[in-house]
């Protein structure tokens, strides 16, 4: 999906419906997809949901997204903001589809009724349908009241298309929701990139349908929950092991075993139908013992050694994962250097591997497809600059190490930059700040080597795995995942989500 202006989303939604979609289809699937993310992924212990619809199609959305929460047997309250013979065709139709669940609908006509309404109303979520990208930058008292007193209120939000009050290509606007969720249709809004944590929390962009945009001009690039179960490797009937790819995982010190066994773990879970964790001698044993299913090469410290057993190892892997919890000194680095000159031609390296890398500035081989994984951090020893934290700065700086190395890059943080050479630079919304723990760029790492072991190439890797790391920890959080190993065991189920 593309970051466009919200004109050309509009035209993008009126080709649609001259192609035949009509626009209460496309209304149906905004609402459910809505309703799927927020009791699936956002808030699926959440119990009480309340939901505010203006009179244009984003009150249309909600009321589709109502009906789906009542169906599934959720307490839900619904307001309409302003009267109903302001209703009109398709949000017209999904209203009347609503009222025959047999609740009650309240009406909220003037801002001291929606501002006395929202200060009794207890409940878990409240859904925002009241503007959409309709908004024009004038609020009236109603609407103004009405954004007042659900910021104030202390239950989580989920805005649908882009929070109330905010327009959708800039952020000018000072009065709009704040949301803790945003659920985009179509496309993506450019507001989007603009420090949008404090307007719309985490966002997701559905695919509701819409033709794809002709020449697009859009900054970023950001893969869809559609898009992303298009590019996942799936096995075939026929398949084994073999058959699905062989990652070299050359991670681990005594005292790091833990980020070698969350990178192999997540390569495991991540599909790649054999894993080699090339590791100290110290550690074998605790592989074997947490994960049976994953092959070992037990390293003996002498180099000769240890490069020759690699090198056979090598022969027989399709890709290679360097760097979780991995030393930075002159064997592990004669180990990296011997790597990359393997017959191994696509690599991701993060962590000690960066280090490593960022001291020693060996020649890469050109025929080797590599992936780099830093934060911002390790982005600076290699650049000797450390990215501004905004997503058009980020942007720039992937851009440039990716040049500077002619590597695909994957600029970690948060909305993850991915950029590959000759490729749009696409950015990751899945995830949380929970991330920002020990032990979650592992699982990355083992996550992106496995999508290369199977084929892809490093930048829909990149992509794909930035989108699931992000979309597991979303899974895990609401009920008390918080560190890498919680995350881990959310991959499977990220893995295998669909509607």
């Amino acid at each position: 999906m593309y970051f466009l202006k919200a004109e050309e989303i509009r035209s993008l939604d009126n080709d649609a419906i001259a192609q035949g979609t009509p626009g209460l289809v496309l209304m149906e699937r905004a609402g459910y997809a809505a309703f799927r993310l927020l009791t699936d992924v956002f808030a699926p212990t959440s119990k009480r949901f309340l939901i505010l619809g203006g009179c244009g199609n984003n009150g249309g959305d909600a009321w589709v997204a109502a009906r789906y929460l009542i169906q599934a047997g959720l307490h839900c309250d619904v307001a309409l903001l302003g009267t109903y013979s302001k209703l009109k065709g398709d949000a017209l139709t999904q209203f009347r589809r609503l009222a025959t669940q047999g609740i009650r609908i309240a009406g909220l006509k003037d801002p001291k009724e929606v501002a006395d309404y929202l200060s009794v109303w207890q409940g878990d979520v409240i859904v925002d349908g009241l503007t959409g990208t309709g908004f024009n930058g004038s609020a009236s008292a109603l609407l103004a009241s009405a954004i007042s007193a659900i910021n104030a209120h202390p239950a989580k939000k989920l805005a649908l298309d882009v929070p109330s009050g905010l327009l959708a290509d800039k952020s000018e606007s000072r009065l709009f929701v704040k949301a803790n969720w945003t659920v985009a249709f179509g496309q993506g809004k450019l507001v989007t990139l603009t420090n949008s944590d404090e307007y719309m929390g985490r966002t997701e962009i559905i695919d509701i349908g819409l033709p794809s945009p002709k020449n697009a001009e859009s900054p970023f690039f950001a893969l869809s929950l559609k898009e992303a179960r298009k590019l996942l490797p799936k096995p075939q009937n026929a398949s084994y092991k073999h058959k699905r790819g062989h990652l070299l995982l050359l991670a681990g010190a005594p005292k790091m075993g833990g980020a070698a066994l969350l990178a192999a773990k997540a390569a495991s879970i991540g599909g790649a139908g054999l894993v080699t964790a090339v590791i100290p001698k110290e550690l074998e044993s605790a592989f074997h013992s947490a994960l049976p299913h994953i092959l070992t090469l037990p390293l003996s410290g002498n180099l000769e050694d240890d490069l020759n057993a690699l090198a056979m190892l090598a022969e027989n892997c399709t890709a290679a994962a360097a760097g979780p919890g991995l030393p930075d000194d002159e064997y592990h680095a004669a180990l990296l250097k011997a790597l990359s000159g393997s017959p191994v031609k696509k690599q991701v390296w993060d962590a000690g591997a960066l280090s490593i890398y960022a001291r020693e500035r060996f020649a890469v081989p050109e025929d080797l497809e590599l992936v780099l994984t830093p934060h911002a951090g390790e982005f600076k020893r290699l650049m000797d600059y450390a990215p501004e934290p905004n997503d058009f700065a980020r942007r720039e700086a992937a851009s440039d190490l990716c040049e500077d190395l002619n590597v695909t890059v994957l600029l970690k943080g948060h909305h993850t930059v991915i950029k590959a050479p000759s490729a749009l630079s696409a950015v990751n919304l899945t995830g949380n700040p929970y991330l920002s723990t020990a032990g979650t760029g592992d699982l990355l790492t083992g996550l992106l080597g496995a999508f290369l072991a199977q084929g892809l190439t490093g930048y829909d890797s990149a992509m794909l795995a930035a989108y699931y790391h992000g979309l597991a920890s979303d899974f895990a959080v609401p009920y008390g995942g918080r560190t890498a190993d919680d995350f881990s065991d959310y991959l499977g189920r990220a893995l295998s989500y669909d509607f």
